[in-house]
């Protein structure tokens, strides 16, 4: 409610500053889907997908049934993105628009 959203990220400074709220132990679903599974990733509020604007971890995505996106922290490599099972179940990263 409240107009809030899955968050979306459009820059490295957001990435940088959502990160660094978040805990290690949990991963966080994104506002970001490919609901045909065809790579067609696209964001919540229809901001455009940008390739150079993107933090998947090495090797992902890679399994064209994961629909959503998620960022999780792994050792060795820290913060980045994973795609995930829809309808898995873990922790939510939302955002509103300013007051």
């Amino acid at each position: 409610g409240m107009g809030a959203h899955l968050v979306v990220i459009n820059t490295e400074t957001e990435q940088d500053f959502i990160i660094q709220q978040l805990n290690k132990t949990f991963s966080y679903f994104l506002g970001l889907s490919d609901p045909q599974g065809n790579g067609n990733w696209q964001w919540i509020d229809q901001t455009p997908y940008k390739e150079n604007v993107r933090f998947w971890h090495q090797n992902e995505p890679n399994f064209s049934a994961e629909e959503c996106a998620s960022v999780v922290f792994w050792d060795g490599r820290g913060w980045g993105w994973n795609d995930v099972f829809c309808d898995s179940k873990r922790k939510s990263i939302c955002e509103m628009k300013k007051i």
